[in-house]
């Protein structure tokens, strides 16, 4: 009888481990940030997990990715992305022909050198829609110190608020956002899950943004059956 091969995660605030059989450990590293392993799956294809927390698959997880696009106005032009760096959200937004420039701004240049070996898929573009992207390795609230851009869109992808991430749910980083947007732009926060963070991630997130006048405030939940509780949200808001 074959032992299966199970990666669990385990989610400290609810209890919950959530496994995912897997049929090879194709890699590990500890970057300047983060513990990045990458996991091949029959059902999942190459799955990431960084820091012990799943972020990305190659099939069969599509619910985060399409429920931000679905947030972002059909007009939008200029988009700023905070985290991202294994371009999963860059590429599909690439492809929509209204955009015409995409900023990434990816804290750890590991993350991006090992999304490209491991996610081929998400750089695959072509000329045009490669054009559009900029990436840049920089920390995102230095960048935004010194932004001079106005931006239609700016989706904050980032890990939950723990260490680096933590400035990220900062007011300051917030205002910050809110500084760099175009009259009417959007902000779109990863905000964690309903369930779980509602009190300690979502309803300060909330209690922030209105302090700094952004408006239209949305919470938008989705399914994520591999994050814990298989709920997940984002926080949408319109320019103060």
């Amino acid at each position: 009888m074959s032992i299966k091969k199970i990666y669990h995660e385990y989610d400290d605030a609810t209890g919950i481990s959530i496994g995912i059989k897997y049929e090879k450990y194709l890699y590990q590293c500890q970057s300047k940030y983060q513990n990045i392993e990458i996991i091949k799956t029959n059902k999942y294809g190459n799955v990431l997990y960084l820091d012990g927390c799943f972020m990305l698959s190659q099939k069969n997880q599509d619910f985060y990715h399409n429920e931000c696009l679905d947030l972002i106005p059909k007009t939008v032009r200029k988009i700023l992305i905070i985290g991202g760096g294994d371009c999963a959200i860059a590429s599909m937004l690439a492809r929509k022909e209204c955009v015409t420039e995409i900023i990434i701004v990816e804290i750890d240049d590991a993350v991006v050198n090992i999304s490209k070996r491991y996610f081929p898929e998400n750089f695959k573009l072509t000329k045009k829609q490669s054009k559009k992207i900029k990436i840049v390795i920089n920390d995102g609230m230095i960048y935004l110190k010194n932004n001079k851009i106005k931006y239609d869109a700016i989706i904050v992808d980032s890990t939950d608020p723990v260490g680096d991430a933590k400035v990220l749910f900062s007011k300051k980083f917030i205002r910050a956002c809110n500084d760099a947007l175009k009259k009417n732009g959007v902000l779109i926060q990863q905000s964690g899950s309903p369930l779980k963070d509602m009190k300690t991630v979502i309803k300060p997130l909330v209690k922030k943004y209105e302090s700094i006048g952004l408006r239209d405030i949305v919470i938008s939940s989705f399914p994520m059956p591999l994050y814990p509780t298989g709920t997940w949200s984002f926080l949408k808001a319109k320019r103060a």
